[in-house]
């Protein structure tokens, strides 16, 4: 029925399709037309209950389908029953229950009668592959529709594999830069060759101001010739070890051309959390500190911890500012004693003694 470049074309559109799941679409009906049929769809359960993942039927049908005849389909709960990788029969999964709410209000309406079903996972998470065809005089079931379709079934399967791994790797992606984001500093995700893979907000930050450290030709890269050169070393002893093959970290400062405080950078490797699973991609984190980017906790914090005042907290972000009691008391428009008693109660609460010992404790609290 097909030949060998008809089925290449069809593997080649099963396997586009894994990468790209909108050309499900364009892949599914190429498949139904090469067997015969009018209607191609990917279906997937997920516990027992079927929905439709992809399919070349008007939207109007999979609409009324996923609103309430999903819940009626026994064609679908019949292939579900087969070997996976088998190509079922309209023989064997429909005739036996035409008279159902299911066959006469959505499939006949639909000018579905017979086809061919082939399963093709197990598991929570069931997918089978229809091509649907309307009820005919002759079985559409033909020994060479059905060796078409059974060829295609360990495509299918690779594809929906790779589409699940993608997803996965996609979903994981989404969670690390989640995770990286929640850092304060600029972190840095490196690989081979000292390769930029990721990055938070706090790094691009950095970048953008190009005030000592970029990215260039997708590497991390600093403005000065010297420290570009310990920084690739930092990053090439992370990645790939030194003479005694010892991933090891390191830390170093990078000038900042503006004559602000140097950068300090933490360069460590990327360890997998089972020591004993072969690393195939060593990977390194570069932590970027900006000693100008003082943190400072917020009232609502000092509260909650301490169970300060709002008053308290305020006189203490104060001091964290490095403001003198005197100075404290102009600007909150209270008493010298006032601010002096405040104070007092702020050490009490903090277990601090003196106001070094203060800022000290408040420097620590941002993450």
């Amino acid at each position: 029925m097909a030949t060998v470049d008809e089925f290449s074309r069809l593997v080649f559109g099963i396997y586009a399709a894994a990468v790209t799941p909108e050309d499900w679409h364009a892949a599914l009906d190429d498949v139904r037309r090469a067997i015969g049929g009018t209607v191609g769809t990917l279906s997937q359960a997920t516990d027992g209950v079927w929905a439709i993942r992809a399919t070349t039927a008007p939207a109007d049908v999979g609409d009324a389908y996923a609103d309430h005849y999903y819940r009626l389909d026994y064609v679908l709960a019949g292939a579900a029953t087969g070997p996976v990788g088998a190509v079922r029969t309209g023989t064997e999964l429909i005739a036996p229950q035409t008279d159902t709410e299911f066959y006469n209000d959505w499939m006949r309406p639909n000018d579905i009668g017979d086809g061919l079903f082939a399963r093709l996972t197990s598991g929570r998470r069931l997918s089978c592959l229809i091509v649907a065809s309307p009820a005919r005089t002759e079985p559409f079931d033909t020994p060479e529709r059905v060796k078409l379709m059974g060829g295609l079934v360990q495509h299918l399967q690779q594809a929906l594999r790779t589409q699940n791994t993608l997803e996965a790797l996609s979903d994981r992606a989404v969670e690390t830069a989640g995770a990286l984001e929640s850092v304060r500093h600029g972190v840095v995700v490196l690989a081979r060759d000292g390769l930029v893979v990721n990055y938070n907000s706090a790094a691009e930050r950095i970048f953008r101001t190009r005030d000592g450290l970029m990215t260039r030709s997708g590497r991390l890269a600093g403005n000065a010739a010297h420290f570009d050169r310990e920084l690739s070393l930092a990053i090439d002893n992370a990645l790939t070890g030194t003479h005694s093959t010892i991933r090891t970290g390191s830390s170093l400062t990078c000038p900042r051309p503006s004559g602000k405080r140097p950068y300090v950078i933490h360069v460590s490797p990327s360890h997998r959390r089972n020591a004993d699973e072969p690393l195939r991609r060593p990977m390194a984190l570069a932590l970027i500190i900006d000693p100008e980017d003082e943190p400072e906790p917020d009232h609502r914090l000092l509260q909650r911890l301490y169970h300060l005042t709002r008053a308290e907290a305020d006189i203490a972000i104060r001091v964290l500012h490095g403001a003198g009691l005197k100075e404290i008391s102009e600007q909150l428009s209270i008493s010298l004693p006032t601010v002096r008693t405040h104070l007092q109660h702020i050490f009490d609460k903090t277990d601090t003694h003196r106001q070094a010992e203060l800022v000290r404790l408040l420097l620590a609290l941002s993450p």
